[in-house]
């Protein structure tokens, strides 16, 4: 078993339609080496974000973000995103 590395959290401060989100996002790599998110908004449960190689954009990936709005999916998404390229 390799060691892998611990990154530090990602704290980011969005705002969707008005009401500010308080994200905390937490970088791993998957079992097939693939960039992941354990991703937390304002208390909520964590969700799991990774790529959805056919939209080329980071989405929840888990069975409980259904319960996520899809507004602040995309947002949550959009800013991992710039955060990876930054």
């Amino acid at each position: 078993m390799k060691k892998r590395n611990r990154q530090p959290a990602i704290e980011m401060d969005i705002v969707v339609d008005g009401n500010p989100l308080q994200v905390i996002a937490k970088p791993y790599l998957a079992a097939n080496d693939q960039p992941r998110f354990r991703v937390s908004y304002n208390g909520s449960p964590v969700h799991i974000f990774g790529e959805d190689k056919s939209l080329h954009q980071l989405v929840a990936l888990d069975s409980g973000s259904e319960d996520m709005p899809a507004v602040i999916e995309r947002a949550i998404g959009s800013a991992l995103q710039r955060k990876m390229t930054a």
